[in-house]
């Protein structure tokens, strides 16, 4: 994102969450941090929020807190930040769900009892982490929706050419202990096995491996693919509410620029 010429050294911002004002230092924003000082949101979190609310008609970047109660609005949440699923949980048949404890939920096998259940889904930073086929991934998030219902996705991504894919030919694998570490040991289809080390754990370990760093182009092609239609990357900076940061460096230095602003979509009302 790029600051307007115009913008102040120091950004004063309502987080649209808890309602409270902050002030910080433009330099100092990043996706994950220009945390607030009373709910800890980061800019992505307060960016969902912010997108969130124009989709459902909620205006003015009035805090999520004091939005009206929608029981007619039933939202998904996909491993959710609390700070904003309980208070979504209070304003709308939402619910959090998590891919390694109750309630669980696997966007690759999905329950028939969910297809097109839901006004919108929030999927932030988690098909990083998803086994392939990535494809259905993405198909399963137009199926969830009702029709004229809405997708705000996130995962880090560059504006490279394509996805990079950690694993290909991914089968049967498992994470094992290796002279402590952490290495990937895989069978593919054809029987031969392959060996990773130097794995990337994102918050922990186990299902929280990234198995690819997407690129920005790939995403609105397979959301496009998926039949999603009103696409739109959020990469305009919202600085009333503290949605904003800046490209982000890999520890790599060689390594391409990651940008991972927020994506909405939104499954046609009518099919073709």
């Amino acid at each position: 994102m790029k600051l307007p010429i115009e913008a102040p050294e120091v950004i004063e911002y309502h987080c649209n969450i808890c309602g409270a004002m902050n002030r910080l230092d433009n330099r100092q924003f990043r996706r994950e941090l220009a945390l607030c000082g009373k709910c800890g949101s980061n800019a992505r979190f307060r960016g969902i929020i912010h997108v969130l609310a124009g989709l459902v008609g909620e205006g003015n970047d009035l805090p999520l807190r004091d939005w009206p109660g929608r029981v007619d609005i039933a939202g998904l949440g996909m491993s959710d930040w609390p700070g904003y699923a309980d208070l979504l949980s209070r304003k709308f048949r939402y619910e959090n769900t998590f891919y390694d404890r109750m309630p669980r939920f696997d966007i690759q096998n999905l329950d028939e009892a969910q297809w097109g259940k839901y006004d919108f889904v929030i999927s932030s930073d988690v098909f990083e982490h998803i086994l392939p086929p990535l494809q259905r991934g993405f198909n399963h998030l137009l199926t969830l929706l009702k029709p004229g219902g809405s997708l705000i996705f996130s995962v880090p991504y560059t504006r490279t050419a394509c996805t990079a894919e950690h694993y290909p030919g991914l089968s049967e694998y498992e994470i094992l202990d290796f002279r402590g570490g952490k290495i990937l040991v895989n069978r593919d289809e054809a029987g031969k096995l392959q060996v990773y080390d130097n794995l990337v754990f994102h918050g922990g370990e186990g299902m929280t491996l990234e198995m690819r760093l997407f690129c920005e182009s790939d995403i609105l092609s397979r959301l496009a693919r998926a039949g999603f239609e009103d696409i739109h990357v959020h990469d305009q900076p919202q600085l009333s509410v503290g949605y904003y940061w800046p490209e982000l460096s890999q520890a790599d230095p060689d390594a391409p620029l990651l940008y991972a602003y927020i994506v909405s979509a939104r499954r046609p009302v009518r099919a073709f």
